[in-house]
Formats: structure tokens, C-alpha cells, sequence
């Protein structure tokens, strides 16, 4: 190996092997950098790009759910308005059964209010007058018994009546009501205001809300001075 015999001359030589030395451990070094810069510049696009992929799949699968439930909706409302219809169609048709069968069972009911005041007649005379027919044909014991039978007969009248919702309308002692009752007579009873009910010739009924059978009354009329 040669070397210089002139000291100055190595010492140079020494320093640039050293710049040299230096310069290649910077330009390894920046690779490096360089490298793991490259590898986080596709990390970040790849990141990205999962990211923008995945939006539109939640944009996607949002747009769906919203026709689902548009959807969804839809049949509910018509679900919903098929069964006010088939509702409203029911009472309609209960309403109009219903009306139907009064109008059968109307004639029979007023057959058994009929029966009713014959009945109610009989018990009403054999109780309160001691020289009826009644009396007059049967002796008391046999009287009593007929009574208590009729008696038992017009309860039961009246409990049929009742299944039936068949009620009486109250008239006497009250004002002349011309909707539910017919005047087939008046009175001069000064203790009474003008037209207040005195007398129930005949009873009125009323079956729910509907007028079954006006009542007959006699009705209070002062007299002019």
C-alpha cells in the first residue's frame, strides 16, 4: 500500500472518505423515508377509496330501506282504509239487520201490548171493584186466585216486553208531548197547568228510540173567562 509521505495530503484524502461516507448514509437513509412515505401515500389512497365505496353502499342500501318502508306504507294505508270500509259496510249492515227485525217483530209487539191491556184491564177490575163480573161469577177465594194468576201473567207480559227493550212512556201528570202521544179528550181541573197530562186512556210505548205505539191521554184545558 502507498501512502503520501505528505501529511497534509492524507488528511484530505481522510475527509472526503468521511463526506463520502457521510452523503451515502444520508442517501440510504432518504430512501428509507422515501419508501415508508410511498407506502403511507397507498395506505391513505386505499383508505380512501374503501371509504368512498362504502358510502355509496350506504347510500345505496338507505335509498332501499326508503322504498321498503314507502312501500311498507302504502299497504298499511290500504290496509288501513279496507278495514274503515269493511267497518263502516258491518254497521251498516248490522244497522239495516236490525231495522229489518223490528219491522217482523213490530206486529207481534203490538199484539202483546194489546194483550197486555186487556190483561191489565182484568187485574185492574177485579181488584178495585167489588160488584165486577169478576167478583159476581166466582166467590172470593177463586176471585183471588184469578186475580193473583193474571196478576203473574201480566208480570211475565211485561218481562217479554223488556227483553225486547220495549218500554212505557210516562205521560201522566206531565206536559202534552205531541210527538209521542194523541189527545182523545180534555179536562177542566184547575189545580193542574194547561195542558198537563191527567188521564192514560191507552199507554204508549217505545221500543230503543223509536215510537213502537202513541200513547192516548186526556189532556188539561183551563177554561176562558
Amino acid at each position: 500500500m502507498l501512502t503520501s509521505d505528505n501529511p497534509g495530503e492524507s488528511e484530505s484524502h481522510r475527509q472526503k472518505a468521511q463526506l463520502l461516507a457521510r452523503f451515502s448514509a444520508y442517501l440510504d437513509g432518504n430512501e428509507a423515508v422515501l419508501s415508508e412515505e410511498q407506502s403511507e401515500t397507498i395506505d391513505l389512497f386505499r383508505l380512501f377509496t374503501e371509504l368512498a365505496a362504502l358510502k355509496a353502499e350506504v347510500k345505496t342500501e338507505s335509498r332501499q330501506l326508503k322504498n321498503a318502508l314507502d312501500e311498507f306504507k302504502t299497504i298499511t294505508d290500504l290496509l288501513q282504509r279496507n278495514n274503515e270500509q269493511l267497518t263502516a259496510d258491518l254497521a251498516e249492515r248490522r244497522q239495516a239487520d236490525e231495522a229489518n227485525q223490528q219491522r217482523i217483530e213490530q206486529p207481534l209487539l203490538l199484539a202483546f201490548l194489546e194483550l197486555r191491556d186487556r190483561i191489565e184491564a182484568g187485574v185492574h177490575e177485579a181488584g178495585t171493584s167489588p160488584t165486577s163480573w169478576f167478583n159476581r161469577t166466582a166467590n172470593q177465594r177463586h176471585a183471588a186466585a184469578l186475580h193473583e194468576g193474571m196478576a203473574i201473567t201480566l208480570r211475565r207480559l211485561d218481562s217479554v216486553l223488556s227483553r225486547y227493550q220495549v218500554s212505557p212512556i210516562e205521560a201522566q201528570g206531565r206536559p202534552f208531548d205531541p210527538l209521542n202521544m194523541n189527545v182523545v179528550s180534555t179536562q177542566h181541573r184547575p189545580e193542574h197547568d194547561e195542558g198537563i197530562v191527567l188521564t192514560e186512556q191507552r199507554k204508549g210505548y217505545r221500543r230503543h228510540n223509536t215510537l213502537l205505539r202513541v200513547a192516548e191521554v186526556i189532556v188539561n184545558k183551563r177554561e176562558k173567562r
